[in-house]
């Protein structure tokens, strides 16, 4: 049998190791590994234009990016669920939301500059036949082709060997024109011989009409995306009615105060500054605030941590956080898991100018990691990023030590629901729970009356995340960094499993 690298199952699959201590995950990311591999190789290769418009193409992570989720989680869904049940007569959803994209006028911010690049020009000089408007859907994300169309493509070509084709482009014509205008491509055409030429349709059905939704647009900022509801997260009779459901479940919850985690200090003048918030570039004015708040993550890490642990810090950007510790736990595994390649490559400048070898580096999407691990660690993962770093620390039976953040962009997602504990899902809904995540990004000004009602939120929130991990038989310790002053953000969840017999406070 096969044996996979080590590194490639600490991640799901597909993924790419670059070196022994480098791994890309997630299917857009290793695509784009790919194609920027090709382009080092050769500065004038044609498939460097996949990558779009400033190179941007599926670069976010599918929690933020709505065409990321659509090409690797949503359309991999159908896939799978068609094979589970292929002779429904109702469209996939999936299928009929591309078709409605496909009907709109493309959207894009920066649509000044798109219409005049030297890229946007070429292409439709080839297209200008195709297309009746510049600003026609000729492609999946406009008028040239991407990354993003070769995914779908893909996806489509295998339900279309399955699904009678021509009746499904009788429903849905601007698919069924953009499928035909991909597979005319000669490089496109090639590669389909992978395919195997005949496979008998397994539905033979009528297809029924497709129902377009309103808030199937695949564009983010498009307003039928969502019903939009902001407005319920300003009113102030909401937030008081949120808080007094929310006060009547926390009646004897408090935070935890501090006892022996001063005993350690971090003497910054025996650190080398790559090490440091200093090697990290930050601008002057955030640096004394990064110190400390480096420290107040680091003391309970440095207290739990044994000889061998391996670390992961989540959502590690350029490394400060899981960097310092490394260096002060040079007998642990650390690893750097950090979906945005330009700043886990400063974590990976600054990790080789000290020379540092008990550091890995992942990128990649949080749930994408299945390494086993012992701590989990996280400074300001924003909203759900924060959930899911618990959730993975849950399911290893490993300790936790989380400063949450971005309370305000917290909703439900494909593998993360609102509220977290048993005891606010049965005394809360969704809607008041979200009113209150609003309210608690209300916190940075001092003087602001909604400061104090802000930091309530904050706590009730964070509370709701310490039942949850006790349900797990674990120990919470729900405490703030010192001082309060060093971030607006400045809750400390500290989880360890009631097996592991510590006790930190």
């Amino acid at each position: 049998m096969f044996e996979l690298p080590v590194n490639a199952e600490s991640c799901e699959l597909p993924n790419l190791i670059l070196n022994q201590s480098s791994c890309i995950a997630g299917l857009c990311a290793c695509l784009r590994q790919i194609i920027k591999l090709a382009s080092q190789s050769n500065v004038q290769h044609w498939c460097h234009n996949l990558l779009g418009f400033k190179d941007s193409c599926l670069l976010a992570c599918a929690e933020t990016s709505t065409w990321t989720k659509f090409c690797e989680i949503d359309l991999i869904s159908t896939l799978k669920q068609f094979t589970k049940d292929p002779y429904t007569s109702e469209l996939p959803p999936n299928i009929v939301r591309f078709e409605a994209h496909m009907a709109q006028p493309v959207r894009l911010h920066n649509i000044k500059k798109y219409t005049t690049s030297k890229k946007f020009i070429l292409e439709n000089l080839i297209l200008k036949d195709e297309c009746n408007s510049t600003l026609e859907h000729c492609y999946a994300e406009g008028s040239f082709m991407t990354l993003a169309d070769l995914i779908i493509f893909i996806c489509f070509h295998i339900l279309f060997m399955f699904l009678e084709k021509e009746k499904l482009f009788k429903l849905l014509p601007l698919t069924g024109k953009w499928y035909n205008r991909i597979r005319e491509t000669e490089r496109i055409e090639k590669c389909l011989n992978i395919f195997p030429r005949e496979i008998k349709n397994i539905s033979a059905t009528d297809y029924l009409p497709p129902i377009l939704s309103d808030h199937q647009s695949l564009y983010k900022s498009d307003a039928k995306r969502y019903k939009p509801k902001s407005k319920w997260f300003t009113k102030q009779e909401d937030v008081e009615k949120s808080l007094e459901l929310s006060r009547k479940i926390i009646i004897n919850s408090k935070f935890t105060s501090v006892t022996d985690l001063n005993d350690f200090q971090i003497d910054w003048n025996k650190i080398p500054a790559e090490a440091t918030p200093e090697g990290g570039l930050l601008p002057l004015k955030r640096l004394q605030k990064k110190f400390h708040q480096l420290e107040n993550l680091c003391k309970p890490v440095i207290k739990l941590a044994s000889p061998g642990d391996v670390i992961v810090d989540f959502c590690s950007g350029s490394g400060h956080l899981g960097i310092l510790v490394a260096y002060l736990l040079p007998q642990c595994t650390i690893v750097l898991l950090e979906n945005k390649e330009i700043s886990l490559n400063r974590s990976k400048e600054r990790v080789k100018k000290l020379k540092m070898t008990n550091i890995k580096f992942f990128q990649c999407n949080i749930d994408y990691f299945k390494g086993s691990f012992n701590i989990g660690m996280s400074l300001h993962a924003c909203g759900v990023a924060t959930d899911l770093v618990i959730q993975h620390c849950l399911r290893q039976s490993a300790i936790f030590v989380s400063c949450p953040c971005c309370y305000g962009s917290i909703q439900d997602c494909h593998h993360i629901t609102y509220p977290r504990s048993n005891i606010f899902k049965s005394k809360i809904n969704l809607r008041d729970y979200l009113i209150l995540c609003h309210a608690a990004d209300q916190t940075h000004d001092e003087k602001n009356i909604k400061t104090k009602q802000g930091y309530d939120c904050m706590f009730i929130i964070d509370t709701d995340r310490k039942l949850q991990a006790e349900q797990y038989n674990y120990t919470v310790y729900l405490t703030k960094l010192t001082p309060e002053t060093c971030t607006p953000k400045n809750h400390l969840l500290i989880g360890v499993p009631k097996n592991k017999s510590v006790n930190i406070y």
